[in-house]
């Protein structure tokens, strides 16, 4: 229980600093899909969102990529999922009103974060895992406007994750 309260705390933390973090950002624009992959799963997540009755797309953002390059590290396990993470992410998406947590990690048994997206070449499939998502990226994937996904391999399985916005600030 208590490491359930530590990590809902971190959580709470991440979400203020993505949110709080401001200043000092070059401005960005948005980007086109430079892979098939990120193009399949900003495809998915735009079917998903239509089904939900969202009817405007997400739109890929280049300035986003850092803090998405981040969630890859903590999902990896090669950066820890703590105040200076949260810190970092900040940074990263400075001059962006971050919506929630990164989409596409979730905690293990043992407190170490871990990705749950795993990537297909079936669209349709992805659609269908994006509901299986928990609802605070579910929530998060339905009230963004931008996004950067990033695509990466661990453990010989190939996954994605992504930070989402609500607009620059």
């Amino acid at each position: 229980e208590s490491r359930m309260k530590k990590f809902l705390a971190l959580l709470l933390s991440l979400a203020m600093a993505l949110s709080l973090a401001a200043c000092g950002s070059t401005p960005s624009t948005p980007a086109v899909p430079t892979t098939g992959e990120e193009a399949k799963v900003l495809e998915a997540i735009n079917k998903y969102r239509a089904a939900a009755g969202v009817k405007e797309p997400l739109i890929l953002e280049n300035g986003l990529k850092p803090a998405a390059e981040l969630v890859v590290k903590i999902a990896k396990g090669e950066m820890a999922f703590d105040a200076d993470a949260a810190e970092a992410l900040g940074k990263a998406a400075a001059g962006y009103n971050v919506s929630g947590r990164p989409i596409g990690m979730s905690m293990n048994s043992s407190g170490s974060m871990m990705p749950v997206c795993v990537y297909t070449e079936n669209v349709d499939l992805l659609v269908k895992n994006l509901s299986m998502l928990d609802e605070a990226d579910q929530t998060n994937l339905k009230s963004a406007s931008l996004i950067a996904i990033q695509l990466f391999e661990y453990g010989g399985v190939k996954y994605w994750v992504a930070v989402a916005a609500n607009g620059k600030k």
